[in-house]
Formats: structure tokens, C-alpha cells, sequence
């Protein structure tokens, strides 16, 4: 297993976001309950937010995203990722 570092811009419609957010926050819950999302929220401004998912590979994890409520409302303006090695931590 892999693990991605997946950094979300938001889009510029806010009320939007907040109208979908519920369902976004269930779709997590239930990643994080399956151990796929390991660690996930938004930035103190609002701006977007930084989730940590373990996926096979990166077409898995397009995948999970593609399928994300955020993804399918069309809140999300701009989505990086990358693979990222975890070498030292609690999560160790």
C-alpha cells in the first residue's frame, strides 16, 4: 500500500461547499473507517484542506476521489497529490 498526501483548493463558492459538506464528511468517516483516509481536514482559512489516504496505488486513489461528494458537486477547484513516505512519527 501506498501512501498520498492530496491537498484541495476549494472553489469559490462557500455556501456550496456548505451545502455538500455533510455528505463529504460522511464519505470520509466511512474511508477512515475502512483505514483508506488516515488523517484529513480543512485549513484554519477556509481555503481548502490536506487528507492523508493509503491506496494501492494512484489509480485507486483517483478513484476514492473521483467518488467524493466534494469532487462530484464540483467544490473542489484544484487537487495536488503526492505520494508521501512516512518515516518518523506516532503513526510509526
Amino acid at each position: 500500500m501506498a501512501r498520498f498526501a492530496v491537498e484541495l483548493v476549494y472553489g469559490e463558492d462557500q455556501e456550496h461547499r456548505l451545502r455538500v459538506r455533510p455528505a463529504h464528511r460522511e464519505y470520509s468517516r466511512g474511508l477512515a473507517e475502512r483505514g483508506v483516509l488516515l488523517a484529513g481536514g480543512p485549513f484554519a482559512d477556509q481555503t481548502g484542506a490536506l487528507i492523508i489516504y493509503e491506496a494501492a496505488d494512484r489509480d485507486e486513489l483517483q478513484k476514492i476521489l473521483d467518488a467524493d461528494p466534494y469532487t462530484e458537486a464540483g467544490v473542489i477547484a484544484k487537487t495536488t497529490i503526492r505520494e508521501w513516505e512516512l518515516v518518523t512519527g506516532s503513526w510509526l
